[in-house]
């Protein structure tokens, strides 16, 4: 019988409820939720069946002395992420902290001196890193079909709709940077395979309550000449693809609904034949006319590890509907089990999350937006 680790939430809000507590609940043979802890004393009641009749707690001080807790899930507002974070560590806990991580480089780089001083005892929430659609382009790129990769694009466009939280608000380092941001800039960095040498960007408020951005457009230069193109927004009534690739050989897309890839590129072994600029006067017709070896494919999103979870409930299917609202994987927490349990290495690296956050800031910066804490 598998060892159980017994999980303390803190944060018991839309993330801690929503997120957090049905993503364990998967796993009841790994993970046990035995506590959790909110300033707002209503967040402490009428909560989700999985952490029904739990120990609950006021602070994070109250939660931490609680020697049954050996694991902490940080699902509070950003700002409080690192500092709550290190407080655990300090307390002797192991560490899941939510994105954004930090807030500011100078915030990430007191987070990373804390990793470093109780190695192997925290884990970044990049739970999107495990997205089906994302981990099944990555095999696709793998096999080297798509040439060398030009120009990826990541989209993303959560529900449309006028948000009015604290998610909208620059004073709590609220925005669409913050909360989608580390999740596909990740992603981006993962699949440039290359350091960012050029960054432009533009973020926008134009539709939500508040003053945060809530439209985003991002273009990343890597050393090897690829861009990747990212867009994630909130104001989009028609969403496009969720990823785009391209690559000298050939192309995928990812439709919105996240269901299939769809694939066009050169026959393998096929050979462009070598042709020139014609300065002179050209037949009138468009291009060269040539006969090239095209293999057309739709392939079914493979669902890989874990679960996935549509508004908080199990997807029976395992790829989620990215077209009809939020939707999340399960399957770091199978990671962060192993790791804890079983020595094997996270996958989701303290440098990872350094290079998102100082990713951020710099955006931020060129957006003349405040930095957080």
């Amino acid at each position: 019988m598998k060892q159980k680790i017994k999980v303390g939430i803190c944060g018991l809000g839309r993330a801690g409820r929503q997120m957090h507590i049905p993503e364990l609940a998967s796993y009841p043979d790994l993970f046990e939720i035995i506590a959790g802890c909110d300033t707002a004393p209503d967040r402490l009641l009428d909560l989700p069946p999985a952490a029904a009749g739990i120990r609950t707690f006021a602070t994070l001080p109250e939660l931490l002395a609680d020697p049954e807790v050996e694991l902490v899930t940080i699902a509070t507002r950003n700002a409080d992420h690192t500092p709550q974070a290190i407080e655990a560590l300090e307390a002797g806990k192991y560490v899941v902290i939510e994105k954004p991580i930090a807030v500011s480089v100078e915030q990430v780089m007191r987070l990373k001196e804390a990793s470093e001083r109780y190695p192997g005892k925290l884990f970044l929430r990049f739970n999107r890193r495990y997205e089906p659609e994302f981990n099944h382009i990555r095999r696709i790129l793998s096999r080297g079909i798509l040439g060398r990769i030009t120009m990826i694009k990541l989209y993303r466009h959560p529900v449309y709709c006028r948000r009015r939280d604290w998610q909208t608000l620059n004073r709590f380092c609220g925005g669409m940077l913050n909360n989608w941001g580390p999740h596909i800039l990740d992603q981006a960095l993962q699949l440039l395979g290359s350091p960012v040498v050029d960054v432009w960007s533009n973020l926008q408020h134009n539709f939500s309550a508040g003053d945060a951005d809530d439209q985003i457009k991002i273009l990343l230069k890597a050393a090897n000449g690829c861009v990747a193109d990212i867009e994630i927004s909130s104001t989009c009534a028609l969403p496009g693809n969720l990823y785009e690739v391209w690559g000298d050989r050939g192309a995928l897309t990812v439709p919105n609904e996240g269901k299939v890839l769809r694939l066009k590129y050169l026959k393998e072994g096929f050979q462009l034949p070598e042709i020139h600029a014609e300065e002179g006067n050209y037949p009138l017709f468009y291009g060269n006319q040539e006969h090239l070896e095209l293999i057309s494919e739709e392939i079914p999103v493979e669902a890989g590890r874990g679960h996935t979870l549509q508004k908080g409930a199990r997807k029976e299917s395992g790829v989620g509907t990215q077209a009809t609202g939020y939707y999340s994987q399960d399957t770091m927490w199978l990671d962060v089990y192993d790791a804890i349990r079983n020595g094997i290495p996270y996958p989701i690296t303290m440098e990872d999350g350094v290079n998102v956050v100082k990713l951020t800031e710099l955006i931020h910066r060129q957006n003349s937006l405040p930095i957080g804490g």
